[in-house]
């Protein structure tokens, strides 16, 4: 197992300063693509144009997987709020 950052960059960097225990690039894949996912359902509700990113970086601070969304949304009638 190997200790891995998840820095989430949503408007802002937060980078992770705990990181998590995972062994193989497949775990590592999934924890980041699940990261993003949550990210991008509470963090999308406030906005309509959205792009965020996760980066993992391994023990030593290297980046070594990266995964992305761009979210795009709007009305296609005017609607009063």
């Amino acid at each position: 197992m190997q200790r891995y950052f998840f820095d989430v960059e949503d408007g802002g960097l937060k980078a992770d300063s705990e990181g998590r225990m995972l062994m193989g690039a497949d775990a590592v894949a999934e924890a980041a693509m699940n990261m993003l996912l949550e990210t991008a359902r509470i963090a999308v509700v406030a906005n309509n144009e959205r792009e965020l990113s996760v980066t993992v970086r391994n023990g030593e601070g290297d980046p070594v997987y990266r995964t992305s969304l761009t979210v795009r949304a709007g009305w296609l009638v005017g609607v009063r709020r």
